[in-house]
């Protein structure tokens, strides 16, 4: 009998082992299956505004990234591993958001004029697109808050605008939703920002 039950040892502790393995790489695939491949989206380069009174003048524009980060970086899809997985913008923000804001001061009426140009500085201090991490992924919050400085010869304003979203979703976000739910949410803080009577008293539209 006791040869017998040294066969069977011999017979069931190999499966056991095979079915370890096939478990520790069924697991192991599993978690490599939840790092989010990076997304690159496009922000768009003009917004509708409400036209002003002529300000006679031209604007210098400058627009300071204040974030400690990569220029093309806005946050990461969250995941097992969300610094393995970035949603970054195709140029660098600093030079999307001066075209952005060169456009804009066009659309109020600045160009040639009788008048000394003004300076218009935008400072980056937040753009943040985060989801959570984890093997699920269905929470995501976005965060952009920008300051707006004008300096001119009677002085200088300045003025932060910030708008904070957060969504609650059933499945990680595609390139696509992630492009379309950012956009809204710039658009909306320039519009916000362009319509703001002490930001246009300042700039004199």
């Amino acid at each position: 009998m006791s040869g017998y039950l040294s066969a069977m040892k011999r017979t069931f502790q190999p499966k056991r082992l095979l079915r370890a393995k096939l478990a520790a790489l069924l697991a192991a695939a599993a978690l490599s299956g939840c790092v989010l491949s990076p997304q690159t989206i496009e922000l768009n380069q003009s917004v509708a505004l409400s036209p002003g009174q002529s300000p006679n003048r031209d604007a210098l524009v400058r627009v300071v990234d204040q974030r400690s980060k990569s220029p093309d970086w806005i946050g990461h899809r969250g995941g097992r591993a969300p610094e393995n997985s970035p949603l970054l913008v195709s140029e660098s923000l600093d030079t999307l958001l001066t075209r952005r804001l060169q456009d804009s001061l066009r659309q109020l009426g600045f160009g040639q004029g009788p008048e000394p140009a003004l300076k218009v500085q935008m400072d980056i201090d937040t753009f943040m697109y985060q989801c959570n991490e984890g093997v699920i992924v269905n929470q995501c919050g976005l965060e952009i808050e920008l300051m707006v400085t004008v300096i001119k010869e009677q002085g200088r304003f300045s003025k932060p605008y910030r708008i904070r979203q957060s969504r609650e979703l059933a499945v990680s976000p595609v390139q696509e939703y992630n492009q379309t739910w950012v956009n809204e949410a710039l658009d909306s803080l320039w519009q916000h920002m362009f319509s703001d009577s002490e930001l246009r008293r300042a700039l004199g539209v």
